[in-house]
Order: C-alpha cells, then structure tokens, then sequence
C-alpha cells in the first residue's frame, strides 16, 4: 500500500487537518487489515504531487484519497467514517469511509453564496452536525445545523465575522463558537481590512433555537483573534487558542472556560514568551482532562497540574490531537 506522499504543516496528526481515528476510539485492526495490523488507524488532509487528497495508515502502509480541493479539520461521525472540511476556498465537505477509503467520497455543499471556514462539530448524541461558514462576498459568518444522517441543512444563524472553531458542550445544549473577527476580502486570502479592530470572540448558543446565552470577549486586546477550540472530557471545559494580529507587544494566546462563567487568560509560557510567534494553530485537551497543549507554527505549548498553573515549550510544530 506504500506510495509516495508529503504532508504539509496542517497534515498527520492533526487536530486541524487530521485525527487518531483508531485504538482508543474503537476501530478494532481486524475491522480493516487482519490480525497483522496495527491497533491504530490514522486519518489525514495530505497534499500529494500537487494533489489535495488525504491518506489513511495503518500496520500495512498508506492509502491514499482523492479531495475536491484542500481540507481543514476532520470530525468523527460514525464507527466507521469521518468528515474532512475544506477551508481556502472552503467549498466542500467531504464523507471518508476510513475502512474503504478508495470509495468516492460523499461531498456536502455549503449553503448557497457561502463557503465553509474549516471546521465542523457533532453533537454528542451524532443527531446534530454543526458547521461554521461565511458569506463569499459580504464576509459575514454563519453557523449552520445539519441533519447528521441525511446532510440536510436544518438552521443558521448569524453570529458575527469569520466564526472558525466550534464544539458542542454541556451535553449538547450549547454550542461554543470561536468567532475570529477578521474581515477579509472576497479572495478569502487577501490581508485583514480591519487590523487592531477585529470583532472577535466566543459566543455560547442554544444550537437549537440561535439564542445567543453568553458572550466572551477580551476587553482592551482588540489585535486578538479567538479561534481554535478543544472541548475537555467533562463536557464542559473548553481551551480556546488565539491569534494575535499586532506583533508590537506581547498579549495571551491562550484562555479557558466553562460553559456558562468567564473566559479565563491563561500565561504565556514563563522564559519563552515569544516561542509562540504569536499564533496558536492548534489546541488539544488529554483524556484525563488534566493536561492542556497547544501549538504553533515554531512552538507547543503545554500547561500541567490543571489549566492555569505551569507551562512550558516543548519543541516546534502546528498540528496536534489528544489521544
């Protein structure tokens, strides 16, 4: 099965473009490949000979799969399949049997005149999908509830400019939305129009009616972009990672909340204050709850013995997934 492939920075082991979808999280080897196979499958976005594709690996190589265009963040929605979501132009979602991966993927379009920002959740009943979307012209943000079975979109609500992450939390009854706040122009790709203004925030919202039930924003730190996410195993606790759009000083990166009370600042990590270049890519929480870490493009970082007490750089990289 062993072919020829690269992976950019947003590739293997990603909680941004790629998942530990095996082991822990019950896909048994001899479901794919026979006793002689690893306990792990792994699912990734991949860019290969100029192709955007993704691969699936396990104890007997790699397999490739095809991709209408480039892939973002990947969520588990079945024993068996997952959802890649394209990002830049953000045009597609596509379904990937990770069993069967040379299927033709199940494609999903966004809603009319919108293009996805990347990234999708599921409720924890998998009744609901839940993606985060923005107008291809105006810029302004939507997130959209789908039916998780047949696709079908069943409501949206508007919430702001560039919404980006999200996450069910508190059993399903709020959905927690990192608004990224960063207005751009059509192109998608083209600089930020609204620099050291950028409405940015996380809002917590009844995925069922669009009601808005708590906002959080950082007063007096309007350059931050609150956008990555990653729900704790107690269903209630969530990191969010940030991007900070002035270089001239030195600002939090990284913060935590509950569901219902305050987003909480965490520090950045003591010595190394600039390891981070000013941009978490990626945040994860450990199965315990106890562990919090969180990358950049040049730095992890990673506070211990719970959220807001210690941290430390571990070594470079963007992608990352808790296991």
């Amino acid at each position: 099965m062993a072919i020829d492939w690269s992976i950019d920075r947003r590739g293997l082991f990603s909680a941004a473009a790629g998942v530990l979808v095996g082991g822990a999280l019950g896909f048994p080897a001899s479901a794919r490949a026979g006793s002689g196979a690893l306990s792990t499958v792994l699912v990734s976005a991949a860019r290969m000979e100029g192709a955007d594709g993704g691969v699936v690996m396990d104890g007997e190589g790699v397999a490739a799969f095809g991709l209408p265009a480039r892939a973002h963040a990947i969520v588990r929605l079945s024993e068996s399949e997952v959802l890649l979501v394209g990002r830049r132009p953000g045009n597609y979602a596509a379904i990937v049997d990770v069993f069967a991966p040379e299927r033709e993927p199940r494609l999903i379009a966004p809603l009319p005149g919108h293009r996805f920002a990347g990234h999708a959740t599921l409720s924890p009943d998998k009744r609901l999908l839940a993606t985060s979307e923005i107008h291809a012209e105006t810029g302004d943000g939507i997130v959209v509830v789908l039916d998780a079975n047949s696709g079908t979109a069943l409501a949206s609500y508007a919430v702001g400019i560039e919404p980006h992450d999200l996450v069910f939390a508190s059993g399903g009854e709020r959905l927690v939305v990192a608004i990224g706040g960063i207005a751009r122009s059509a192109e998608v790709k083209g600089p930020a129009m609204n620099l050291g203004r950028i409405e940015s925030g996380v809002i917590e919202m009844d995925p069922r009616s669009g009601a808005i039930l708590k906002r959080h924003t950082v007063p007096g730190m309007p350059s931050l972009s609150l956008r990555h996410l990653a729900l704790a195993p107690d269903g209630e606790t969530v990191a969010v990672g940030m991007q900070d759009q002035d270089r001239s000083g030195l600002r939090p990166l990284m913060g935590v909340l509950r569901a219902g009370q305050d987003l909480n600042l965490l520090p950045l990590p003591a010595g190394d204050e600039t390891g981070l270049r000013f941009y978490i890519g990626s945040v994860a929480i450990d199965a315990s709850g106890r562990y919090l870490a969180a990358t950049s493009p040049r730095a992890a970082w990673q506070a211990s013995g719970g959220f807001p007490t210690g941290s430390r750089c571990l070594g470079s990289g963007s992608p990352m997934s808790a296991a």
